[in-house]
């Protein structure tokens, strides 16, 4: 991984698997992604959640001082991780 000629692939494969099996099981409208932090320098997350959120109908929420833009249908939050998630279960 990343021009590490040492990188042993089984246990990455092993998780990629389980979380693939727990996905298909969680999929649905229940299902809430909750990014935090991720930004646009280094998309992989980005992607990855919009990928799930996209293929699985769950919805985003993505917590981002600076980029909390998401597609319609989903919801961004201009702020910090610990500030927004405070917020969040205070309106639990």
């Amino acid at each position: 991984m990343f021009g590490d000629w040492h990188w042993i692939p089984g246990r990455t494969s092993a998780q990629e698997r389980r979380f693939s099996e727990w996905l298909a099981q969680a999929a649905g409208p229940k299902l809430v992604i909750v990014e935090l932090g991720a930004g646009s320098a280094v998309p992989t997350v980005r992607m990855t959640s919009e990928q799930i959120a996209s293929r699985s109908g769950a919805t985003l929420i993505r917590i981002n001082p600076r980029e909390p833009q998401v597609r319609h249908g989903h919801v961004g939050i201009a702020a910090n991780a610990l500030e927004a998630l405070e917020a969040i279960d205070a309106r639990l």
